[in-house]
């Protein structure tokens, strides 16, 4: 087995359907995938417990002679000021997969993904969305959380800026993108529309389960006490991995969606993404009038 370099990023956004999309992909013969999926390597301003060596990197693609495209999926790449930058000195031919979704929807899903994973000890997400003023000047940042960066909910669902960013940087044939309710709706036709981009032959032998789908959280007082604790464990300098938050926190999840976001707060939402939105449709010429709330 040959080790190679990536060629493609699958930049984001999170929580848009990027597992599924690795996994598809990864079903082609010609295609590897990063493991883990997402190392983030390229996103040296965000610290997310990303991997920082390069050849340890690089030992994340395994392929061999076969392998034509081969693919790193870390979605904070859309996000970061940097990864881009960082990704084209790399590989200045690299391709780019950008998969967006309603940016209400993602921040919310986000949300969820931050208790689990981020140590995010506000619970109820219009708290949390209200707090983003503070922690961004590092005021009621939780403890554990290893970066203020990953609690800014609008920041990371604000798809027109960053897709402004991306194209003043790549050549827009370089770029392809896929909407979330087009992936739900015509997942085959997608997939075989990045085999295009990826000038790989058609795979018509793909298993399309659904994959890393948003799940409602059972008890999130318990979340937060768990979380809590996490901060006074690093504030305490232990730095030892018990692995005994993720055990608790993967139990604590089930089958579902998250009780839904009320009126008040979509409308508040949909003011706060709505320049944002008429940003992103003008760059795609895309309307995305199905994103916005009927006033």
């Amino acid at each position: 087995m040959n080790q190679l370099t990536p060629n493609f990023f699958i930049i984001g956004a999170p929580k848009c359907g990027t597992t599924s999309l690795s996994i598809y992909l990864a079903e082609h013969p010609n295609v590897v995938m990063s493991l883990p999926k997402e190392p983030h390597y390229f996103s040296t301003d965000i610290e997310n417990g990303r991997i920082t060596d390069q050849s340890k990197y690089l030992a994340c693609f395994s392929a061999n002679q076969n392998s034509s495209a081969i693919g790193d999926a870390s979605t904070l790449y859309l996000y970061s000021k940097v990864a881009i930058n960082n990704i084209l000195a790399f590989n200045k031919d690299a391709k780019f997969i950008v998969m967006l979704r309603n940016p209400t929807e993602v921040a919310f899903s986000f949300h969820q993904l931050a208790l689990k994973i981020f140590s995010e000890t506000e619970t109820n997400f219009e708290k949390a969305w209200y707090l983003q003023t503070e922690r961004a000047i590092g005021n009621h940042v939780p403890k554990g959380c290893p970066d203020l960066k990953l609690l800014l909910y609008g920041e990371i669902a604000k798809f027109g800026f960053q897709v402004d960013t991306l194209l003043s940087k790549v050549n827009r044939h370089k770029v392809h993108f896929i909407y979330f309710d087009d992936f739900i709706n015509k997942t085959d036709k997608i997939i075989q529309s990045v085999f295009n981009f990826l000038e790989l032959t058609p795979n018509l032998q793909i298993d399309y389960q659904i994959h890393n789908k948003t799940k409602r959280i059972q008890y999130p007082q318990f979340t937060k006490m768990v979380n809590i604790a996490l901060g006074v464990k690093k504030s305490l300098g232990i730095k030892s991995e018990f692995g005994i938050a993720a055990r608790i926190h993967k139990k604590n999840i089930t089958d579902g969606t998250p009780n839904q976001l009320n009126l008040s707060t979509l409308r508040m939402l949909a003011d706060y993404f709505e320049k944002d939105i008429q940003t992103l449709s003008t760059l795609l010429n895309k309307d995305f009038s199905n994103w916005s709330l009927n006033k």
